[in-house]
Formats: C-alpha cells, sequence, structure tokens
C-alpha cells in the first residue's frame, strides 16, 4: 500500500463514520467533508504590505459590464480575474467582493483545498480566489444555455436582491499595486423591468433639457405603459421641470410645482420631461427619478417603486480665449508664422464668431488658411469662423511677410452671434540674422580610414536664418560618399541662437597632408565661413619575415628569426607577434621575454614606431618526419582604435631521418715484425635512413708503426706526427661502405695502438675506435 492511499482510506472512513452517524443518506456527505475554512490576510507583514509584492498581477476585470439590470430575486453571476501586463490570467489571486444597497451574496467561489479556499465572511462580503482549472456553474436545471464557465484564472460571487433599486458591489484585488487598477464597481439595478434612466448631461444655461426615462419590461407584458416616472429637482443651480408637452415654463406642472414632475410611459415605454433654466446661471442641477410600477389589475394604492436613480445637469456657457502665437524674432526676406487660435474652455459649444485681425508696420499677409472672408482699406482682415466645439478650437494660421526692419504687431479681435468677445496680440522683432561656421577634424588619420568632419553652424543673430546650406570644398586626394567637390550639407532653418552640427566622412587613399575649407550660406544673403582644417594622414603598415633551415635532421635542434618591422608612418601600438608552431617541431627556448604555449609562441610589444625593427629567436628541436613542416607568424597591431593593421610571414623546413654510422678498425693479423708491412682498414658503414654527409676519415699511426701510404675513396694524406687525413666524402648512402686503408711499416717494437676517428655533418661529436698490435724485433 502506498503512502497515498493512507490518506485517502482515513478520509473514508471518516466519511462513513459521519453517515452513521446521521440521518443524511449514505452518498452524503462526499468522500471528504468540506471542514472549517481559515481565513488569511490578504497582504504580507512588514514592510512587504506597502509594496508591490505581486508585480505580475495588474489588473482586474469583472464581467458582465459596469453596469447590469436584473428582474427582483434573480442571481447575477460575477465573475472576475486578475491579468497580467499581457492580458493573461493568473491562477491562485484573491479578490474580495463587498456589497452595498438591498441584496446579499449568494454564494462565493469556494473550490479549491483548505486553506487555500475562498469564503463568505457575511452577507455584504466575502472572498474568493481564482482557478487553476476549467470549471463549470450550473444553475440546477438541464439547460445548459444558462451555464456559466470558469476559465482558468477566474473565480465568481453570485448576488441576489428582493428588493428593488440599486445594489454596487465593488470587486478588490489586493495584489494588484495599482489602486485604479485593482479595483472595479459594478451597479445592478434590481426590478421587474429593466430601466434605462437619463445620463447625467451638460446643456447651455439658459437653455433646456429633456429627461427621457424608458422602461423595457418582459415579453409577459403587451405594453409596457402604465409606469409612472417622478422626477424631482433635488438641489443645485435654480431650474425647473415641464412636461414634454407643456409651452413656456408654466404650463402642465404637476405635484409641488416646477420642482417636481410625473408623467406615464407611453407605448413605447418612455417618459420624458423638460428641465428648464428660466434664468441662466452656471451650476449643477441634481435631479431624482422614480420609476413607480401601477398596482395588479383591481388593486388600489399609488403603486411600487422598483426604479430609482439620481441625475445630474450641467449648466454651462461657452468661455473664449483668444491666443496668438507668433515667434518672437524673425528675418526681413521671408514669411514668418503666426496662429490666432479661437479657443473655448466651456463644455457647451459656442456661436458662429468673426475674428478681425490687423498688421502693423506695413507688414502683409502673404497666404492664410482658411482664407480671409474680405480686407477693409486700412488693411484689417476679417475671418467668419463657425461654432467653438466644446473644449476644442478654431485656428487660423497666417503667413505674414514683413515690410522693413523693426516690430510687427498681431491683433485680433473675436465677437460671436450671441456677444462673446476676446481680443488678443503679439509682437514679432523683425531682424538680421548672422551665421558663424566652425570646422573640427582630427590633426591625424590613416590611409583608407574613415575622417571624419563636423561643421558647426550656428545663428548668432536675433532672426531666424532659414534654408542654411554648409559647402566642404575638399583637396585633391579626399573623397567623399558622392561625386560633388563641394559637397551640401543641408542645415535647414535655424533659430535666433541655435547651432546644428553636421557631419561628413572623408576618405583618403593615400598618404599626404589634406585640407577642407567650409563656407555656409543661407536665404537673404546671409553667408559665413571658416578656416581650412588640414588632416595629415598616414599609412600604417606592418612587415615580417621569419627564416630558418630549409633542412633538418630528426632530433636535430635549429633556429627560426622572427623579423618585425613598422614601414608605415604611423605608430602602432599594443603589437602581437603570435607564431604557430608545427607538429613536427619543439620550442627548447624564445628570446627577448616571449611566451611559449602548447604550440604556439608570443610575443608583445607596448608599440613599434614607425621605422623599427624587432627581431626575435625561437630554437626548436624536430620531433617528426615532414616532408614541409611551416612556423607561421601573425602579426597585428592597433594603429587608431579602431583600426588593426596585421600581417603574416613564414618558413618551411623539411625534416629528414638521422644517419646511422658505424666505425671498424681492422688490424693486421698475428705479429709484425720491425721492417716488415702491414695494412690497418677503417670501415665506415651507413646504417641509417638517410644519406651521411661528409663524411671524413682521419688515423692516428703510432710511433712503433711508419705510414707508408693511404688509399679509399680518395688517397688520404699523410701529414706529420703520424696522421692520415682522407678527402671528405661528401655522401654515403643508406647501407653504403666506407673502406680506407693505411699501409705502415714497423719501425719499433713494442705495443702499437693505431686510432682512427669519423666526422659527418649529422655527427655532433666524432665516432672514435682504437686497436692494438704487436711489433716485435728480428
Amino acid at each position: 500500500m502506498t503512502r497515498t492511499a493512507v490518506p485517502v482510506l482515513a478520509a473514508a472512513a471518516v466519511a462513513a463514520l459521519a453517515t452513521g452517524c446521521s440521518h443524511n443518506p449514505g452518498y452524503f456527505p462526499y468522500l471528504i467533508p468540506g471542514g472549517p475554512i481559515r481565513q488569511t490576510h490578504a497582504k504580507p507583514g512588514g514592510l512587504g504590505y506597502f509594496r508591490n509584492f505581486d508585480p505580475k498581477a495588474v489588473r482586474l476585470v469583472v464581467t458582465p459590464g459596469q453596469q447590469v439590470s436584473a428582474p427582483l430575486g434573480a442571481p447575477v453571476v460575477l465573475v472576475g480575474s486578475v491579468l497580467d501586463r499581457d492580458d493573461q490570467p493568473r491562477r491562485s489571486r484573491r479578490i474580495e467582493w463587498l456589497l452595498d444597497g438591498p441584496g446579499h451574496i449568494i454564494e462565493a467561489d469556494e473550490s479549491g483545498v483548505f486553506p487555500g479556499r475562498g469564503y463568505k465572511v457575511d452577507n455584504k462580503y466575502a472572498v474568493t480566489y481564482t482557478n487553476y482549472f476549467t470549471k463549470t456553474i450550473t444553475r440546477g436545471n438541464t439547460d445548459p444555455g444558462d451555464d456559466v464557465i470558469l476559465a482558468p484564472g477566474q473565480t465568481f460571487c453570485v448576488v441576489s436582491s428582493s428588493v428593488p433599486g440599486e445594489t454596487v458591489v465593488t470587486a478588490y484585488a489586493p495584489e494588484v499595486f495599482n489602486w485604479d487598477c485593482g479595483r472595479v464597481a459594478v451597479r445592478i439595478t434590481w426590478g421587474e423591468g429593466r430601466f434605462i434612466f437619463p445620463p447625467p448631461a451638460i446643456v447651455r444655461s439658459g437653455s433646456e433639457h429633456t429627461l427621457t426615462t424608458a422602461v423595457n419590461l418582459s415579453a409577459a407584458e403587451a405594453v409596457p405603459s402604465g409606469y409612472r416616472i417622478r422626477y424631482r429637482v433635488l438641489d443645485g443651480a435654480p431650474a425647473v421641470l415641464v412636461s414634454r408637452g407643456g409651452s413656456g415654463t408654466g404650463a402642465s406642472l404637476s405635484g409641488t410645482g416646477a420642482k417636481e414632475a410625473e408623467t406615464f410611459t407611453d407605448a413605447n415605454g418612455e417618459a420624458a420631461v423638460r428641465i428648464v433654466q428660466q434664468t441662466p446661471r452656471p451650476g449643477k442641477t441634481r435631479v431624482a427619478v422614480e420609476v413607480v410600477k401601477p398596482p395588479e389589475p383591481g388593486g388600489t394604492g399609488p403603486g411600487t417603486v422598483v426604479g430609482r436613480r439620481e441625475t445630474v445637469i450641467e449648466w454651462a456657457e461657452p468661455k473664449l480665449n483668444l491666443g496668438i502665437e507668433a515667434p518672437p524674432t524673425a528675418g526681413v526676406n521671408g514669411p514668418f508664422p503666426v496662429t490666432v487660435a479661437l479657443d473655448n474652455e466651456a463644455a457647451v459649444d459656442s456661436r458662429a464668431a468673426r475674428v478681425h485681425i490687423s498688421l502693423s508696420d506695413g507688414a502683409t499677409l502673404d497666404r492664410s488658411d482658411p482664407p480671409p472672408s474680405r480686407q477693409d482699406a486700412t488693411g484689417t482682415l476679417t475671418f467668419e469662423l463657425p461654432p467653438v466645439p466644446a473644449r476644442a478650437k478654431q485656428e487660423v494660421s497666417l503667413q505674414v511677410r514683413p515690410a522693413r526692419l523693426g516690430t510687427v504687431t498681431v491683433s485680433a479681435e473675436a465677437v460671436t452671434a450671441d456677444g462673446l468677445q476676446a481680443s488678443g496680440r503679439a509682437t514679432t522683432r523683425v531682424e538680421q540674422g548672422r551665421l558663424q561656421l566652425l570646422t573640427e577634424a582630427p590633426g591625424t588619420a590613416l590611409v583608407g580610414d574613415a575622417i571624419p568632419f563636423k561643421f558647426a553652424v550656428s545663428n548668432a543673430g536675433l532672426a531666424p536664418a532659414e534654408n542654411v546650406v554648409v559647402w566642404a570644398h575638399l583637396d585633391d586626394g579626399l573623397k567623399a560618399g558622392t561625386s560633388q567637390n563641394p559637397v551640401e550639407l543641408a542645415a535647414g532653418n535655424l533659430a535666433p541662437g541655435q547651432t546644428k552640427v553636421l557631419d561628413l566622412s572623408l576618405v583618403a587613399a593615400a598618404p599626404g597632408r589634406f585640407a577642407v575649407r567650409a563656407n555656409a550660406t543661407a536665404d537673404g544673403g546671409l553667408a559665413a565661413s571658416a578656416p581650412a582644417v588640414a588632416v595629415d594622414v598616414r599609412r600604417a603598415e606592418l612587415a615580417a619575415t621569419v627564416t630558418g633551415p630549409r633542412l633538418a635532421y630528426l632530433h636535430q635542434e635549429f633556429d627560426w628569426t622572427v623579423t618585425v618591422r613598422n614601414t608605415g608612418e604611423a605608430t602602432v601600438s599594443d603589437v602581437v607577434v603570435r607564431g604557430s608552431v608545427p607538429a613536427e617541431a619543439r620550442v627548447k627556448s624564445v628570446t627577448d621575454g616571449g611566451r611559449v604555449g602548447s604550440a604556439s609562441v608570443e610575443w608583445h610589444l607596448p608599440e613599434l614606431r614607425a621605422g623599427e625593427q624587432r627581431t626575435f629567436r625561437v630554437t626548436a628541436e624536430a620531433v617528426k618526419l615532414a616532408d614541409r613542416a611551416a612556423f607561421s607568424v601573425r602579426v597585428s597591431g592597433e594603429a587608431t582604435a579602431a583600426r588593426t593593421v596585421q600581417t603574416r610571414a613564414e618558413a618551411a623546413v623539411a625534416v629528414i631521418g638521422t644517419p646511422a654510422l658505424s666505425l671498424e678498425l681492422a688490424t693486421p693479423p698475428g705479429l709484425v715484425e720491425v721492417g716488415r708491412r702491414a695494412a690497418f682498414q677503417v670501415r665506415v658503414k651507413n646504417q641509417g635512413t638517410v644519406s651521411a654527409r661528409d663524411v671524413e676519415v682521419t688515423a692516428f699511426v703510432p710511433p712503433e708503426l711508419r705510414p707508408l701510404r693511404a688509399w679509399g675513396a680518395a688517397d688520404g694524406r699523410v701529414e706529420g706526427s703520424g696522421r692520415v687525413v682522407f678527402p671528405p666524402v661528401a655522401e654515403l648512402r643508406p647501407g653504403g661502405t666506407l673502406t680506407c686503408t693505411i699501409e705502415v711499416e714497423a719501425v719499433r717494437a713494442g705495443d702499437a695502438r693505431f686510432r682512427s676517428e669519423v666526422r659527418a655533418a649529422h655527427l655532433t661529436a666524432p665516432l672514435r675506435e682504437e686497436q692494438a698490435a704487436r711489433v716485435t724485433g728480428r
């Protein structure tokens, strides 16, 4: 039996005991009883309470909508979900439900496992948690069409009311840090019908507005007529209620005077009255609306109030401001923009307006949008503007051309059809602009690199400079991305005091000293020039060579010499010389502090000035036969922060096998008598895999013997002190034998010690052999 089965069996036993001790049938309670639910805190303690302890919870949404109408006693299912930044629902997030007004919380989502289950504290407050899995809420009938499906990340609360009125259910997600996103209020209007109350409205003061309430009943009633709608002015700005069919303000009044009116719904279920403000006065009027259901057929009495709502009428009047936007300064050579704006700050529309605009100091209108309706002899411009909507504006855009240096004043006055007035003015100083130009470039550059030039053009005058252009004249040897010379750089318009920096990238293909001369122009004959700026263009270049033997014997040491030279005109810094050692060689030592790796050698130089040369040596040992073992070198360095120069070189060596020479000295047999002749033989045999080169045989004859002659591959040469030298043999092939014979005469009795030596190109020490011969007297 597994451990997980034990709690299940224990729960089943408890369920069985509970069944046996109660009068409920055997299938109740469920396998695991509901048990108590522990209420928990919504937020963590300590500093976490004041922080965004759940950053993934971003927004709370509740369906259906924020305005719901429902029949009395009907259950309304509210579904809530906590979303993240990607609008994805989050699981196991807490939502609290608070009910205000008539009605009760019937049921809250208690799904889950203790202690993380939802719970209902009382009829006005409940707590639920969003689910992990999809669930279906059924109303217990056979109609699946009214089921509510909860997706993962959703939870629910059911409310109902048997009393007509309005209930506000506030859903609160404590894990959402932003208060504006973590609270949702849902208004539920309870009644037998669905009522549409008049919404709040903003109305021009001194006018009137129609309040309409609609009753949309169920299909059980033939017509929605017979309901009484009661309107009552509660407080606020003075206003009276008038029936829709009444004329003036004193007709068809009912109730307690103009503060209250009643009307019956018509065949369409609508009942309307007019609210009239007899004396214009800004402010807000609060109006209560009640829906009264008539008594049942045969019944008596005033009826039953089944719906209530308040609405607000805000009485407002247009508030116009006239503003003029004009630049503080302008140039004398072109028009400058002016905008005349008629702004309505109020929440109601204004009447049509007439705007008069005048220009001073001889200035004239170049063009405008819209065009003026007329212009009188004094030059005053008249514009006819339509009504200005609430919180909107009407604009007139003008291009004004000054006549001379000085000031231009633009004056405007607006008058609406209902007598509202506004005025304004703006002054622009007309002056001459003044250009300044500065060129900047690096003092040195490298061949082939991009050379950044910067041109700072400024408007040092008090008037704008328009259509500013910088012209860059290039020396031969400098190239831009265009074939034009001079190069045109557009700066556009410059306000007074404004500076624009224009970039131009140039390239030099050869070393030398090259200059750029720049000037700037603008409308109205404005001009400026900058001193020529020269750049010394240098070549950055490295060269490397590697020298070494072309042939090396196996296990023979040899040297590679690396030479690095700066052949350019610019200093190269952070120079790295890296050599790759072939597998057929092993590095024994390096000079100048080089670093030896597993198959590489490396030197670092802080810099290598122009013309400077450095030489390094690598001593290696041939460890493997190869027709070609290449030692390659890569040299790199920084000419500038963005420019790297490099070069390569290599040298190859052939590693061949080592000759194996053996030396054998043959003496005459027996004794040698004084006065007789004898012969000694020196045999040199190559037992290796390659030829031995420059093989040289030397014999040393003792005093008891006198050398007479010597022969072999060539005749030997007898020198003083008994030394016999044979000419070197250029090559002794593998398996070959070199035999040298020395004929001697015995001249003195004694033990004669005959010695021979062999030298070769591959030998670091000669081969030696010595034999004794006995010389006797007669």
